[in-house]
């Protein structure tokens, strides 16, 4: 079971083109659907220096053009970034393009940066997103109805029934409560037991069910690949590893998450055996059997394609 996912963070010793990064995440997608993938999964921040994926809805519809079954998501969906509105008609096409199989995790996004470039009150930042997935909702079911001294009215309708799905990601206690007061799914960014408490005591105040909280296994990677010879593969692809993970460490700090990482060298972070991880094809099968599933990040830091192929295409004998 694998989910490949894409950032198309791009850093400066890479030798690859983001034309180069975008064209291959198609082809490695429909590699995964003829594969067994259980998910395609889109990322999104804005303003990054590597060219972190701003639209992930596009991408998204590109994906859902060029398989036929796999599922995607795109998440964290940055909703504060957009018109709640014009987000419900986009994602509303994409629902009708793919047939219900593309599905929506929204954050509240932690970046200044972009708050700021977006004209985000972080002060607000909740309580605007709760009144942005209200009226999601209401656009997404139907809904004729006056917001903001705009009169609201949604088409054509989406082709699943109330509209695709929308979970809510997040690593904070607040996240977790706003999850459950909303009835949304919610899928943290780490394992901290405080988080399903959380919302479980959220969701049965508000006369929602419980138990929707689906929690990351401990110590679970995030960016799994598998080799022959590790020590080979750190040797080559190691500095794009790196790249990633430091990148991500500059923007999260001390917050807990799945990804962080605080190595400063290649050795650090395979030291680390965290959420980089350079594996045997035997202990992948232990991970996939431990934790379920094995989560790629095949184009990581920007691994050029051809190498990237050679990694992903280790996994065909899992």
């Amino acid at each position: 079971m694998l989910i490949l996912r894409f950032d198309f963070r791009l850093g400066p010793q890479s030798s690859a083109s983001m034309h180069e990064l975008y064209a291959t995440s198609l082809e490695m997608l429909e590699w995964g659907e003829d594969h067994g993938a259980m998910m395609g999964l889109f990322s999104e921040h804005h303003g990054s220096a590597d060219g972190y994926l701003p639209s992930p809805i596009v991408m998204a519809a590109a994906a859902a053009g060029r398989t036929s079954t796999l599922p995607i998501n795109v998440g964290a969906l940055l909703a504060l970034m957009y018109d709640p509105v014009k987000l419900a008609e986009d994602m509303i096409v994409l629902d009708h393009l793919s047939e219900g199989r593309v599905s929506f995790t929204i954050g509240l996004g932690y970046r200044d940066e972009e708050y700021a470039m977006f004209g985000v009150d972080r002060a607000r930042r909740g309580q605007t997103m709760e009144e942005l997935i209200s009226v999601l909702r209401r656009t997404l079911a139907g809904e004729r109805f006056e917001w903001n001294g705009r009169t609201i009215h949604v088409t054509p309708a989406p082709f699943t029934d109330g509209g695709p799905m929308l979970s809510y990601g997040g690593g904070s206690v607040a996240a977790a409560r706003r999850a459950g007061r909303l009835g949304m799914m919610f899928l943290p960014q780490h394992s901290d037991p405080a988080l399903a408490a959380a919302y479980d005591e959220a969701a049965v105040a508000a006369g929602n069910p419980p138990g929707l909280c689906m929690t990351p296994g401990e110590g679970s990677p995030t960016s799994v690949f598998v080799a022959d010879d590790p020590d080979a593969a750190w040797a080559e692809i190691g500095e794009h590893l790196l790249h990633d993970a430091r990148a991500y460490g500059e923007w999260l700090g001390d917050s807990a998450a799945a990804s962080g990482s605080q190595a400063t060298t290649v050795a650090e972070l395979r030291a680390e055996e965290g959420a980089y991880r350079i594996v045997t094809l035997d202990e992948a099968r232990a991970l996939r059997d431990r934790y379920g599933a094995l989560a790629l990040q095949p184009l990581c830091g920007g691994i050029p394609p051809e190498t990237a192929w050679k990694y992903l295409r280790n996994f065909e004998g899992l």
